[in-house]
């Protein structure tokens, strides 16, 4: 009998950047996007599958920016390194290189803090890629708010607001992918209105039956879209938020979600978004803007993987809408594709199979 010879934490990590296939900078994306998120510090083999699927971006999640126990900016949480490490390397193996596959890290989440904004762009980039050690891609924005509706992430400050803009713009300027996943009510082409609470209600509320949903917001990514235009290389926008329009249309209403999905995607390709933010003490220098002018060629319809059937539009609700939109000449181009919400809940991959029908990623290829 052979025993093993255990191999130190440290050593094996080594060993496995050593054999990680290079990441490509500065890097491009693909026409059509398919973005795959995995859930709080999630890693596992299940990653391949939807990669194989159709996923052509993966979000590991997620980070919190912080000062660290020296009072120096500092980027920690997220999966274990050794584990993406290996997944990254598996992948490879079956073909799916840092040419076929961008990997993103995401910033926040539910109840996450917000970052501490004593530090400057410039040191976040540093302490970025520091913590990234050439791992990841680029960096993805999902500051969202807070079960108590007190707490201080439920409203983003001036301060955290130009930190998402400016970093993003370092980081976009150093060749890395940059993405933002707003909730529905955070970019909302239904409104012009603009605040920085994410402790809202929506008057539609009291349609549905109860509890109320209390934590709505009213374009707070629109600011860093407005500051920065040109740093963000895809926006995913989660038609998932709870009590969303999209929810409120199919379910309340009772609209077709195929009808519904296609006058959504029309209106963000074809319309102006205008956010009014004259009426905000730090941002009304900025006046109303038209965010559709950064956003058309970037978005991302972000959907919840509800088990591999999508909600609260169906996958295959969703990929009737973009065949109508792709089919209507008075659309120039389409959506850029499709994100979900998460490999977890979906494991066998049933869902980017559905997506990748019509955005053509893998072409010829069901794993299941």
């Amino acid at each position: 009998m052979i025993i093993p010879i255990p191999i130190p934490v440290a050593l094996l990590s080594l060993l496995l950047i050593a054999s990680l296939p290079e990441p490509l900078w500065a890097r491009s994306l693909p026409k059509n996007l398919l973005v795959a998120y995995q859930s709080w510090s999630e890693c596992d083999d299940a990653v391949l599958t939807h990669v194989q699927n159709g996923a052509n971006v993966v979000i590991w999640f997620a980070v919190n920016l912080h000062a660290d126990e020296s009072g120096g900016p500092s980027i920690s949480g997220g999966p274990n390194r050794t584990c993406v490490e290996e997944m990254i390397v598996k992948l490879d193996d079956l073909g799916f290189g840092r040419d076929d596959v961008t990997h993103l890290i995401s910033v926040g989440g539910w109840d996450s803090p917000h970052p501490d904004t004593t530090f400057t762009a410039e040191q976040y980039a540093e302490a970025f890629e520091t913590f990234s050690g050439g791992l990841y891609d680029g960096l993805d924005w999902d500051l969202e708010g807070n079960d108590s509706l007190t707490a201080p992430s439920n409203f983003f400050s001036a301060d955290c607001l130009r930190l998402m803009a400016d970093l993003s713009t370092v980081l976009s300027d150093r060749g890395y992918i940059v993405s933002m996943a707003p909730p529905e009510s955070y970019l909302d082409v239904q409104s012009s209105s603009f605040s920085k609470f994410v402790n809202l209600t929506y008057p539609s509320d009291s349609l549905w039956p109860p509890p109320t949903f209390s934590y709505h917001g009213r374009n707070a990514y629109a600011v860093a879209l407005a500051l920065a235009p040109d740093a963000f290389d895809f926006v995913s926008i989660q038609i998932y938020e709870t009590k969303s329009h999209a929810a409120y249309n199919t379910s309340i209403l009772g609209t077709p979600q195929d009808e519904y999905a296609v006058e959504y995607f029309r209106r963000l390709l074809t319309e102006p978004f205008v956010v009014d933010f004259s009426g905000d003490k730090d941002f009304g220098y900025l006046g109303a803007v038209n965010i559709h002018i950064s956003l058309a060629s970037k978005v991302v319809i972000g959907l919840i993987s509800a088990g591999g059937i999508g909600g609260p539009i169906t996958a295959t609700n969703a990929t009737n809408a973009y065949r109508s939109v792709d089919a209507d000449p008075s659309v120039n181009g389409n959506v850029r594709g499709f994100m979900y919400w998460c490999i977890g809940d979906d494991k066998d991959g049933e869902l980017p199979l559905i997506l990748n029908e019509v955005l053509g990623i893998r072409e010829g290829r069901r794993v299941r």
